[in-house]
C-alpha cells in the first residue's frame, strides 16, 4: 500500500495500480528525494510526466506545491490517480490521459510550464540528452529548474558532462536530480 509521506496529506493512503503498469517509488526514496528539495517544492509548478497512481505529484501537492500535473498514458493509471485525488478531497491538480509527447505538446501549445519535472519512465524508455535538451528548449522549463529522473540504471553520461547533476540512491532505485551547470 502506498502512502503519503509528508506534509498535508501526511499517512494518507493512496491506491496504486498494478504492478505489471507501475513501479511505484519506494517511501525511502520519496522521503529521501523530497527531503532533499526541501523548500524548493514550496510554490513550485510541479509535472510528473509518468505518474502511475499519483503518489509523487501527491507528495509534491502535499509539501507546498502549487501547480501540480500529472499524466500517465494507462487508462487504469489515470483512473487510480482521479482515486487517489477524490479520496484525498483535492481538486486543483491537473491529470491527463495522454502519450507523453501528446502531454508535452500539450503543456507546450497551452504554454505551461514547470519548476520542477518528474520522469520515472516504462522500463523500455531511455531518458537521454537528447530528451534533457527537449525540455530545456521547448518553453517547458521555468529558471531554475529542476529535472528529477528516477531509475534503477546509470544515467547517460552526456547529460553529467552537459548538466550539474545529484545522484542519491535508495536500495535499487536511483535518483537524479539535474540542473544547469552553474
Amino acid at each position: 500500500m502506498l502512502r503519503v509521506i509528508g506534509g498535508k496529506y501526511r499517512h494518507r493512503k493512496l491506491e496504486q495500480p498494478p504492478l505489471e503498469i507501475t513501479r511505484s517509488t519506494k517511501d525511502s526514496a520519496k522521503e529521501g528525494l523530497f527531503n532533499s528539495l526541501g523548500l524548493r517544492i514550496n510554490n513550485s509548478s510541479f509535472l510528473d510526466l509518468f505518474s502511475g497512481s499519483g503518489a509523487i505529484g501527491i507528495e509534491a501537492y502535499s509539501r507546498g506545491a502549487k501547480k501540480v500535473y500529472l499524466n500517465d498514458a494507462s487508462p487504469l493509471a489515470f483512473k487510480i490517480i482521479k482515486s487517489n485525488l477524490k479520496s484525498l478531497n483535492i481538486n486543483d491538480i491537473q491529470v491527463t490521459n495522454l502519450d507523453y509527447k501528446e502531454a508535452l505538446n500539450k503543456f507546450i501549445n497551452r504554454k505551461i510550464n514547470f519548476d520542477i519535472i518528474f520522469l520515472d519512465p516504462p522500463y523500455k524508455l531511455i531518458i537521454d540528452l537528447n530528451f534533457i535538451e527537449f525540455l530545456k528548449n521547448s518553453g517547458l522549463l521555468n529558471g531554475n529548474w529542476l529535472i528529477i529522473i528516477e531509475s534503477d540504471k546509470d544515467l547517460d553520461n552526456d547529460i553529467s558532462l552537459n548538466y550539474d547533476v545529484k545522484k542519491l540512491k535508495y536500495g535499487k532505485s536511483i535518483m537524479y536530480i539535474i540542473k544547469e551547470k552553474l
